[in-house]
């Protein structure tokens, strides 16, 4: 679709034609490095009549390595002239998603895998972008409660049983910031209920100590990094290991 926009245009008019709602689109940059088509995509779509673009500035060749081209963003930016456009692309911190506006210009910018790890990223960039002032980690007992309050919310919603069997590839997006975690992640697996979530809990939390200081504080070496979006690193950095993503067409990021 992004190699044939004449195709693709007259597939998305008829979408927008047949439907009352606002239609928006999702591209990459293009299909490789030497076919960077999402500029020109972009405008035959917005004649086409969509509402918004939406660009994650790597290429399909790229999957999901190597660096976000942000100056490919702000190629597609300048191409339209009505609909807004937003940036996306390892948008996994509040410093990332201010650099991304103010590198492309874009509209908006759309928050995926940082997410996971850190749903305060929300809260955080609002507060960087109004205030110029970069709000500290969530402490290890925020995490703790914001968790627990999801699987209470998974299991009024689904039940306890369903509940407790999808929570278990959420908690480890939880513990992927809370340092030694091999004794968690091996047992929250495998839960079957609310109680025995907080039992795993409780002795992960006993566990945890030995880790810590004498005010229950991660020592310095076992801190988990930083997370550096790709187009904040070096890049000789920026080539990274998979991450696993929820089941679906791709199986890691």
């Amino acid at each position: 679709m992004m190699t044939e926009h004449a195709k693709t245009a007259a597939l998305v008019k008829g979408m927008v034609d047949a439907v009352k709602i606002p239609v928006t689109a999702k591209m990459r940059l293009g299909w490789d490095d030497d076919n960077i088509t999402a500029p020109d995509l972009a405008r035959a779509l917005e004649d086409a009549g969509v509402a918004a673009i939406f660009v994650h500035g790597r290429t399909r060749e790229q999957g999901f390595s190597g660096t976000v081209n942000l100056a490919g963003i702000r190629k597609v930016v300048a191409a339209v002239k009505r609909i807004p456009v937003i940036g996306n692309g390892d948008v996994t911190t509040p410093e990332s998603a201010k650099l991304m506006f103010d590198e492309t210009g874009c509209a908006g910018v759309s928050v995926g895998r940082g997410a996971f790890y850190n749903p305060w990223i929300f809260a955080q960039t609002r507060h960087l972008l109004a205030t110029g002032e970069l709000q500290p980690e969530p402490r290890f007992e925020e995490r703790i409660r914001v968790m627990c309050r999801h699987l209470d919310l998974m299991v009024d919603v689904f039940t306890e049983v369903h509940g407790c069997r999808m929570f278990r590839k959420v908690a480890p997006w939880y513990s992927k910031r809370f340092g030694p975690v091999n004794e968690f992640n091996k047992k929250v697996v495998a839960i079957s209920s609310r109680a025995e979530f907080h039992d795993v809990l409780e002795r992960y939390l006993r566990w945890r100590q030995q880790f810590c200081d004498g005010d229950g504080q991660l020592l310095p070496r076992y801190a988990p990094p930083p997370m550096v979006a790709s187009f904040m690193q070096d890049p000789a950095s920026a080539q990274r290991s998979s991450i696993p993503v929820p089941r679906g067409p791709v199986e890691v990021w």
